[in-house]
């Protein structure tokens, strides 16, 4: 927010003077565009941080956030718009986003591949996030399968959770796109989500 704050979108209602939506973008250099890495939002950090002061060649979306009470309003998809006209305002072409599929966590079972490509019997994604973006001309560039990498503590994992893990083993958390990892000889869980790449 400090070093790209024209990157950032907020959707103000001004009649509240309340912020409704967010939108966060962040430049960085990649030697090739077209060659998107599996570590997807991690990664985007990471490679950002290494390339201050080098002139970014992209741009990749990090997060939209719409509160709950302000859902189903067409907030996030204006900020998508908002998102890629910064994007092309800075020359930058049109932003790349690790895209979390909002419905993944009811269907664990499905390799996320096969899961990004299900369509309903109108020809439109299953999924209501990546029909979104399918929706304002974001086009599927692949799976980051590790997008998002946290190993915390066993204690971490439980308080997140709500319950107790007796025995090591993969379980699902709530708003998981993928089970945690436990791992009681180590005292760690480690949670690796996937996300989908769109441009």
């Amino acid at each position: 927010m400090e070093q790209y704050p024209d990157y950032q979108v907020a959707v103000v209602d001004r009649k509240r003077d309340y912020v409704v939506a967010t939108g966060n973008l962040i430049p960085l250099h990649h030697d090739d565009p077209t060659d998107l890495p599996d570590g997807g939002w991690d990664w985007a950090l990471e490679q950002a941080a290494r390339t201050v002061g080098v002139a970014p060649n992209m741009v990749v979306g990090l997060s939209v956030s719409v509160p709950d009470a302000h859902r189903n309003r067409g907030l996030a998809r204006l900020v998508l718009g908002a998102m890629r006209n910064i994007v092309a305002s800075k020359g930058l072409g049109t932003p790349y986003l690790p895209v979390r599929p909002t419905m993944r966590e009811q269907h664990l079972d499905v390799d996320i591949a096969d899961y990004a490509a299900w369509r309903r019997n109108d020809g439109k994604l299953f999924d209501p996030w990546l029909r979104a973006h399918e929706s304002v001309g974001g086009r599927m560039m692949g799976i980051c399968h590790s997008s998002m990498v946290i190993d915390k503590p066993v204690g971490f994992w439980e308080a997140w959770s709500g319950q107790v893990y007796e025995a090591s083993g993969d379980y699902p958390i709530a708003g998981g796109l993928a089970p945690v990892a436990i791992d009681l000889a180590r005292g760690i869980g480690t949670y690796i989500e996937p996300n989908v790449w769109y441009h």
